[in-house]
């Protein structure tokens, strides 16, 4: 039942990268397709190139980061399950070892 701090790590992590990918793809699309008057003076190929460079670093960052914690939660998942099968094989043996 430990690790509190680390599972919270995880899902935090998750959490965060969900948010970065979020904005990110905001961001891209806002500098992509924006119809400011800044933005109108670069070509179509440049805003689209940005929209697209910056939706890449959303998605790696993001995604590592997504990634990441999941991995933290999974691992920690696999810890308890580990520890039950451990605990109910040491208590099956102790019989069977006292039984004979």
């Amino acid at each position: 039942m430990g690790y509190r701090f680390t599972r919270t790590w995880g899902r935090a992590s998750a959490v965060v990268g969900t948010g970065v990918f979020l904005i990110a793809l905001l961001l891209a699309s806002w500098l992509g397709f924006s119809k400011d008057y800044e933005f109108e003076q670069f070509s179509a190929g440049v805003r689209v190139m940005a929209f697209l460079v910056v939706s890449l670093v959303g998605v790696l960052v993001g995604g590592t980061m997504i990634v990441a914690g999941q991995m933290v939660c999974v691992l920690l998942d696999q810890r308890e399950l580990l520890a039950k099968i451990h605990e109910a094989l040491s208590t099956r043996s102790a019989a069977v070892t006292s039984g004979r």
